[in-house]
């Protein structure tokens, strides 16, 4: 490890609740908005916009983030990938609304998918550069949690959907979105992983914040391919709130670690 790749131990890092408070009441303020003040179709265009303005900005400050440190080995890197990996996400959201509105083509299952998907590896290169950084090698525990995890999180979306319709009518849209709900439970069994790590460090609480953004956007994430199996999900659905709320988290994350080391 080089000296300058050191995050010292003894600086503090508090978080302020009152942001987090904010975030809250700014996704919960924003849905109220959009559902009973705002004429239906101007909902969904601005749904649709703030809906990709969100990860755009996780993007910009991670890619801020990345530039502080592009001589670091590790965090220059990491970083580079989550800034891209939530740089895919909003050139999905583009595609999926040009899709939507402007083209009125059924945006799922739709080429804005594979940009959906890419935010998993990228994510998973962020978060495992990091975890190798500070520990050579994850004990046993780790390991099982991170098979049990996704595990755990597709049952959950197979019961949800089981609740619904029989199981033998399981087809396309159902397996479809197991792939992209285990990838997601993937990258937040490594995010908790992080967390333990790095808890008692500089970065714990912010790691912390990053980890509640994930933990978001997989609730988000199975939720949505549930919803789309019954034809369900709209731009103004609640399971948006768990997206923009996880993005902001995460934006929150950003700043702090731009902060501290």
């Amino acid at each position: 490890m080089k000296e300058s790749e050191i995050v010292p131990d003894k600086i503090k890092s508090k978080l302020d609740y009152r942001a987090i408070i904010g975030i809250v009441l700014l996704v919960i303020s924003f849905h109220i908005l959009i559902n009973y003040v705002i004429e239906v179709d101007d909902a969904d265009t601005i749904a649709s916009i703030f809906s990709f303005f969100n990860p755009l900005i996780v993007a910009s400050v991670g890619f801020i983030v990345a530039a502080r440190y592009r001589k670091s080995l590790v965090f220059g890197k990491s970083y580079t990938a989550l800034a891209i990996g939530y740089l895919s996400i909003f050139f999905g959201e583009v595609t999926y609304m040009l899709y939507d509105i402007v083209y009125n083509i059924e945006p799922y299952p739709s080429i804005a998918d594979v940009f959906f998907f890419m935010q998993y590896p990228l994510l998973l290169v962020h978060l495992i550069l990091n975890i190798k950084f500070f520990v050579n090698k994850i004990n046993k525990l780790s390991k099982i949690w991170i098979v049990l995890m996704p595990i755990i999180v597709l049952l959950v979306y197979y019961i949800l959907s089981a609740t619904e319709i029989k199981v033998e009518v399981f087809e396309f849209d159902f397996y479809y979105g197991t792939v992209f709900i285990y990838f997601s439970a993937l990258t937040l069994s490594f995010a908790v992983i992080g967390a333990i790590i790095f808890k008692e460090g500089v970065i714990g609480k912010t790691w912390l914040l990053l980890v509640i953004g994930i933990l978001f956007n997989t609730m988000g994430d199975t939720w949505y391919y549930n919803l789309e199996l019954f034809e369900a999900y709209n731009l103004v659905h609640p399971v948006n709130m768990f997206w923009y709320a996880g993005y902001w988290l995460v934006i929150y994350a950003l700043i702090k670690l731009k902060k501290i080391i």
